[in-house]
């Protein structure tokens, strides 16, 4: 009995084993399919719940199973199951979404405007150059010009036109949202309307509204009740808050030319302040026209002492702007001389408020400002603690003063080394392709001086003119780049360079019977392991020094972390050496070989009482000297 049930559970383990290479093929089918974007997404609860639907095993008794494995073929069930319709929730669901991905992404309208196009960049300084009329010119008529058609107002009625048709493009203006994917655009035109409405839409509208022009239409520009019309024309200054969102051609600004930041915020806040206070002199000037005239004014007693040399200042429009200038700057720069002030009681409100903004901006620029000039001098004042530390240590440790004065010379001549450490970190902070592209324009001079390097720049340009990627050859020269070192000498010390690659960046060297200057490169065969075979030189600083040097152990690290996505780097440092290291060691055994024939042939001299002749008269002999120049130059 025991040998039927044992094919029936080798059968249904051979099924169950079919059936889960199946479920696996059908997952990667998904998975290829999610990634082209080409079928409606199945997860894999789904694929499960078809495999176990066709698998002869479920929760029915072992003799359904073997009569439903000997009578109706599994695919055909599977088939049927398969077309059943959805009956839960979850499924209606998942076939909704699925009839969603087949109909594709849905395109965006045309009329609908995206906020990153050139078109409304360019849009966007149109309505920058509007908003610099608002903030400039708008103020000054509204505090002290009357009322009238002339230049001016139309020009007004122009920048008015283009706020009013930037409001109705913003019903058409994609705006970013967050959401659980990241940022993104929303392009839904009801969306965008509702959005524009709760936020920007109630200032543009009230900002909007011709004041002025109302005024003068109506022909009430002498009536009482429109005095309160020059405060609310004021509301158009709103739109400086505009300048948030003209801050994008400002970017590409910045992208284009280069800009030295702390002297650009330095004019920023002159600017501002100029800005505020030029906004308060018209303010303080429109104090005049919506007081009571019959009460004493803060431009009486100018307007007295005026008068006496036959000035009208109430009629200049300039005069009494450059008088509430004087007032608000020395008002904002806490000086105060006092010889202008309120006399009145409206006026005196007005200047609480004044004086409260004004002292706001002015504490607000300073500290900019105290910080803007600290940031400037913060590597003199870190090179001053460190001469004072320096000066400190010297004196508590007695040292002679022949030393101390080398020692100041060094650090002096040594301050700006510090900008290699800050160059590095600049470099860090680039994305890796930019990061290859930076360190082979800095390092190409010294480069091409280095014959593996020079071969390896060679490999990377026969690369890129085959069309092929030649990235990661460009990232081994940006991790090089990043192992470099930096140091100094000070005059007359000597140093070597066992295993060490120098790269000359300041000043004037010795390097056995050369001088190097800037840009020189020795210690090429640095890549050699046996010290031996490395050929000596001795430097001698014959002024103060800045070297970049490259050891070999982190030259090699860099090989083998880069030995997998380039291999080319480590062939070419191999062959070098290979060859290197047989010339090199062709030299030593030619030095080897003739001074052991100098020892032989003075004892064979010696021992026969005759005095042996000079190596370099020898025929066939070569002076030991000689030998390694011969092959080396090779």
């Amino acid at each position: 009995m025991s040998q039927p049930w044992r094919h029936i559970i080798q059968d249904l383990t051979s099924e169950l084993e079919r059936q889960d290479a199946k479920l696996q093929d059908l997952e990667l089918e998904n998975q290829r399919l999610r990634i082209a974007g080409l079928a409606p997404m199945v997860t894999s609860q789904s694929l499960r719940t078809t495999a176990a639907a066709s698998s002869p095993i479920g929760p029915k008794s072992s003799n359904d199973v073997l009569d439903s494995w000997k009578s109706e073929p599994t695919q055909s069930r599977e088939i049927e199951k398969s077309e059943d319709p959805p009956n839960d929730d979850s499924e209606r669901g998942f076939s909704i979404a699925r009839a969603k991905s087949k109909t594709g992404p849905t395109r965006r309208l045309w009329y609908v405007i995206n906020p990153q196009s050139n078109s409304y960049a360019s849009w966007q300084l149109v309505t920058t150059f509007a908003l610099a009329f608002v903030v400039t010119a708008v103020p000054y008529q509204v505090g002290l010009l009357e009322l009238r058609w002339d230049i001016l107002m139309m020009v007004s009625c122009m920048v008015d036109s283009v706020f009013l048709w930037d409001m109705v493009l913003q019903f058409f203006t994609m705006y970013p949202r967050v959401t659980a994917r990241g940022l993104q655009w929303e392009d839904s035109l009801s969306k965008i309307a509702t959005h524009y409405l709760k936020t920007w839409f109630p200032i543009d509208l009230i900002t909007i509204i011709p004041f002025d022009v109302i005024e003068l239409a109506s022909g009430a520009d002498h009536m009482s009740a429109f005095k309160g019309t020059k405060a609310i024309r004021a509301l158009r200054l709103l739109k400086l808050m505009r300048v948030v969102k003209t801050s994008r051609w400002l970017h590409k600004l910045e992208i284009a030319v280069s800009i030295p930041y702390q002297q650009f915020a330095l004019a920023r806040f002159l600017l501002i302040l100029l800005l505020v206070c030029h906004w308060l002199a018209c303010v303080w000037s429109m104090t005049l026209q919506l007081a009571d005239p019959g009460l004493p004014q803060w431009i009486s007693d100018i307007e007295s002492v005026d008068l006496q040399f036959g000035i009208t200042t109430k009629d200049s429009p300039w005069r009494i702007y450059l008088t509430a200038f004087y007032f608000c700057s020395y008002t904002m720069t806490s000086v105060g001389y006092g010889d202008i002030y309120p006399q009145n009681s409206f006026e005196r409100i007005v200047c609480i408020l004044i004086i409260l903004t004004a002292g706001l901006c002015w504490a607000y620029v300073l500290g900019e400002v105290c910080a803007i000039v600290s940031d400037m001098n913060s590597e003199t004042q870190a090179f001053r603690k460190k001469m004072t530390d320096l000066n400190t240590m010297m004196s508590e440790q007695g040292l002679p003063n022949e030393l101390r004065c080398r020692l100041r010379s060094f650090f002096l001549q040594n301050r700006h080394q510090a900008l290699h450490v800050t160059r590095q970190r600049l470099r860090d902070s680039m994305s890796p392709q930019l990061q290859s592209e930076v360190c082979i324009a800095l390092n190409f001079a010294w480069i091409q001086r280095v014959t593996f390097f020079s071969q390896f720049m060679a490999l990377i340009e026969e690369t890129e003119e085959k069309g092929l990627d030649a990235d990661p050859f460009r990232m081994c020269i940006a991790d090089i780049s990043r192992q470099l070192d930096c140091g100094a000498f000070a005059q007359g010390e000597r140093f070597d360079n066992v295993q060490v690659l120098y790269i000359l960046s300041k000043g004037l060297v010795a390097l056995n019977s050369r001088v190097g200057s800037n840009g020189a490169v020795w210690g090429e065969d640095f890549v050699l392991s046996d010290v031996t075979l490395i050929r000596p030189v001795r430097g001698f600083a014959l002024t103060y020094l800045e070297v970049l040097f490259l050891t070999r152990a982190k030259f090699m690290k860099v090989i083998e972390r880069r030995k997998i996505t380039c291999p080319q780097l480590g062939q070419i440092v191999r062959r070098f050496c290979v060859r290197l290291a047989v010339r090199r060691g062709i030299v030593s055994h030619a030095r080897i070989t003739s001074a052991h024939e100098e020892v032989r042939r003075t004892q064979a001299a010696l021992s026969s009482g005759v005095q042996p002749p000079p190596s370099d008269q020898l025929p066939g002999m070569v002076a030991p000297g000689a030998v390694p120049d011969m092959l080396e130059d090779m």
